[in-house]
């Protein structure tokens, strides 16, 4: 294929192509640090560590919180291995279980049922033996792993201390957007990196999410083998930590991995003559992994057996129904992710979502397993009634055999039950909790549109919204599981994975080799349905990343950065979105509003979250018409807005003053900048945009977002109203594309006998898709109707685009 045969290509820098990088930062090479300044943060060679050893001492709070987690993991290794080996070697189960019993005339003591300790030492079994030595010699280099490590937090303390003038009592009150402005201020100061003068947003992010930006592109273009069919079970997703651990060793930091260092790809993987040598000694190297994971197999199913009994067993019994709730599967946080999306970002997006997710996967029930379940909590819960009574009539019922275990078990069955048992009163719209949903998570195949509510995307959402038990057991198996995918599925990907570190790998002066998807070019890896413009001759389906992933990216990064500064080709497509986000608001006023994407996205943020904010920018300017805008209950309700009505909660100016607190995990800035489609358009601002105020009747006393909502919740409205924005933008061109096409297969269909004539050569003219139609006519005419495809970014509107139609002559 023409696309395997791209070659590596270095960047030298991202701004070089639109010449807007700083003065003099071409031929800077190495920066002298004053001698006045403290010169120990100059020239740190492994900056990707660095920087995200940084990240971690913010999001773990501290030093403190960061040592103690690693001190407390080795003692409960401690715990969980003498814990195993005395339930194994040193009880007398027959005396503890009254099978035997030393002094019938009373009962059995504690230390009756236990061997002594020193005779369970000296009768260990062999076998528990060998496992305790392979234990020791693994907690040991755990053990050295921390006491490394203690000096690598200490120095980042130092680095926060002196460097950043951040102390610890200050750093819950910092966002990771303050300390990455303090951090590029000590890259100026002290030239951390010796290649660039300034650091900017994106290079910090390129060195902290250089191989999680490969994996989330990999995923996104269906590299890793992660799906599955399965005879009876259909389409299966298969992702767990022991996979996703073995696929980062072998494909990033392991010592057979394509990469040289933390930033530098090995020059061989970038020639492409050589990537079949390099595909089998990939293929090979993947092989040694697995029959490695076959061998420690045993020992991992154990370890993953005692963890997850002595780490739910207890979760179980107190709260059975734990099991049945769900969370986001690992794939499913691959699939979701941006780009150069840190972890607190996108768990912050995930929790939003969390709640729409579990209402929606809760609408669909089954009414089998609904009555069934009705049945067994009825008979369990009448015996544990029953037993409860006589409990409570006599306690010496509690002595009788199996009394105890039968009521927990009862107790136990009808937790389990009444949670598949749904509640008859809720209502539940699924097509408006699927919009809830995108509002936040900002990934959906067009596939789903119009769709929520059948099985098919349910069980396709459950693959990344997944039950609790299903990953625990998935977890329990991934020891078994893991050793055959990488033997029999991933070998036969090594060629794909070579080729997509050649194809899209670019080297970035001052941060090195990254993955070309995270640079977010519009140019190189846009989607034209999603930028509305026509694609390049030279960008193929497989150089574009998936659902919008490079475009809605790029807005992400660009609202949690509002001081980063794009390259003019991805600033391009902003304002182009910008501008038609304007000029939407200036239709709000027309007869027909259904169809407009920004009224869409406005009503679907209103539903997803944010009433106020519909409240606030159309109750009092749209004055009598207040009342065609509802807010929607996402169980699927929706109650009209009464004329001229205000929610409580916007009834009256709530100023926000500054938020401070433990806000480690706030995305982007405190401040609001007015940097994305609804601040550009002007609808934050107190009185709305000219455009509206001229369109619309104001109201006597315009509401401002930026005073009843605060900073952070007004950055995740932006960020939502993007997404869904953009999704509309998309499902309008991909059916205008559609109309396209339609109107060109109905072009070359026969609509006559004269049609099959012959055209004299002056008036053959090309068909639409550019092809020559050997199709003939006599004596028809061509005309030229005009453009039909809206203009993109990277073009304006041209007299030489047009549609062709053909008039058959007068018969």
């Amino acid at each position: 294929m023409a696309q395997l045969e791209t070659s590596y290509r270095r960047l030298d820098s991202f701004y070089d192509e639109e010449m807007d990088s700083p003065p003099n930062e071409r031929e800077l090479l190495v920066h002298a640090v004053d001698s006045n300044k403290a010169a120990r943060w100059n020239h740190i060679e492994n900056l990707d560590d660095f920087f995200t050893r940084v990240y971690q001492y913010h999001q773990r709070h501290g030093f403190l919180c960061m040592m103690l987690t690693e001190v407390l993991e080795l003692l409960q290794f401690i715990f969980v291995l003498l814990f195993t080996t005395f339930l194994l070697q040193c009880v007398h189960y027959d005396v503890l279980f009254g099978d035997k019993n030393p002094h019938p005339d009373r009962k059995v003591t504690l230390p009756e049922a236990l061997v002594p300790l020193d005779q369970c030492a000296s009768s260990l079994d062999s076998r528990i033996i060998v496992c305790l030595v392979l234990a020791s010699f693994f907690w040991f280099l755990r053990f050295i792993k921390v006491v490394y490590n203690f000096f690598r937090y200490w120095e980042i303390r130092t680095f926060y201390t002196q460097a950043l003038k951040i102390s610890h009592n200050d750093l819950p009150n910092m966002t990771w957007h303050e300390v990455q402005r303090c951090l590029r201020q000590v890259q100026v100061e002290q030239q951390m990196c010796i290649h660039k003068q300034e650091l900017t947003e994106l290079d910090i992010y390129h060195r902290i999410l250089r191989f999680k930006n490969y994996t989330v592109a990999m995923v996104n273009k269906s590299l890793l083998p992660l799906k599955f069919q399965l005879p009876g079970f259909g389409e299966l997703v298969f992702l767990t930590n022991g996979l996703k651990y073995n696929l980062e060793m072998i494909l990033f930091w392991g010592p057979w991995s394509p990469f040289a260092n933390n930033w530098h790809l090995k020059e061989d993987y970038k020639k492409s003559s050589k990537r079949i040598e390099l595909a089998t000694k990939l293929s090979r190297h993947i092989l040694w992994v697995g029959i490695a994971n076959l061998l420690l197999c045993p020992f991992i199913l154990m370890w993953q057996i005692l963890y997850s009994f002595f780490t739910y067993a207890e979760v179980l019994k107190r709260q059975p129904g734990s099991l049945g709730a769900r969370k986001w599967s690992l794939y499913g946080r691959l699939y979701l992710r941006h780009f150069n999306e840190l972890d607190h970002e996108l768990n912050a997006r995930l929790t939003r979502a969390y709640k729409p997710a579990e209402r929606y996967m809760s609408s669909f029930t089954s009414h089998v397993v609904t009555l069934i379940a009705r049945h067994v909590a009825f008979v369990a819960g009448a015996i544990f009634a029953v037993l409860v009574v006589l409990t409570i009539y006599d306690e010496d019922v509690l002595t009788i055999e199996h009394v105890l275990t039968i009521t927990t078990l009862m107790g136990v069955l009808v937790a389990g039950c009444r949670a598949l048992i749904p509640d008859e009163n809720m209502v539940f719209c699924p097509e408006q909790l699927m919009v809830c949903i995108l509002a936040q998570i900002h990934y959906m195949p067009d596939r789903w549109k119009g769709q929520a509510h059948t099985y098919r995307v349910r069980d396709e959402f459950s693959q990344l919204f997944q039950y609790k038990a299903v990953f625990l057991l998935e977890e329990l198996l991934s020891p078994i599981i893991t050793p055959l995918i990488l033997i029999f599925s991933l070998r036969s990907k090594a060629l794909d994975i070579v080729d997509f570190f050649r194809n899209f790998t670019v080297d970035v002066v001052g941060v090195g080799d990254v993955c070309s998807f995270a640079q977010m070019d519009i140019k190189r890896h846009g989607n034209p349905q999603w930028t509305g413009g026509k694609q390049q001759a030279d960008v193929s389906q497989y150089h574009q990343a998936e659902d919008g992933k490079t475009e809605l990216s790029l807005m992400h990064f660009t609202l949690t950065n509002p001081t980063w500064q794009p390259p003019q080709h991805c600033n391009k497509f902003i304002n182009h979105l910008k501008e038609q986000a304007h000029k939407d608001v200036n239709l709000l006023n027309s007869a027909v509003m259904v169809d407009n994407p920004f009224f869409q996205s406005l009503q679907s943020l209103s539903s997803a979250g944010y009433p106020s904010m519909m409240t606030s920018l159309m109750v009092g300017r749209l004055g009598q018409d207040a009342t065609m805008v509802t807010t929607r209950d996402p169980s699927g309700g929706a109650e009209p807005l009464q004329q001229g009505a205000v929610p409580p909660s916007t009834s009256g100016p709530v100023r926000c003053g500054l938020v401070r607190g433990d806000i480690s995990s706030v995305e982007g800035p405190l401040q609001a900048h007015n940097t994305g489609l609804l601040g550009s358009s002007g609808t934050l601002g107190p009185r709305g945009s000219a455009s509206i105020n001229h369109a619309l009747p104001t109201s006597p006393e315009p509401v401002s977002l930026q005073e009843t909502m605060a900073p952070t919740e007004l950055l995740a409205a932006e960020m939502s109203f993007s997404a869904l924005y953009m999704h509309q933008l998309h499902q309008t061109q991909a059916h205008h594309d559609h109309q396209d096409q339609e109107a060109q297969r109905a072009w070359r269909q026969p609509t006559s006998p004269a049609f099959y004539g012959t055209i004299p050569a002056n008036q053959q003219r090309p068909s639409p898709s550019g092809v020559e139609d050997s199709r003939l006519s006599e004596g028809g005419q061509w005309h030229s109707v005009g453009s039909t495809a809206m203009p993109g970014i990277d073009e304006a509107p041209s007299e030489d685009t047009e549609t062709l139609s053909y008039t058959p002559p007068n018969v």
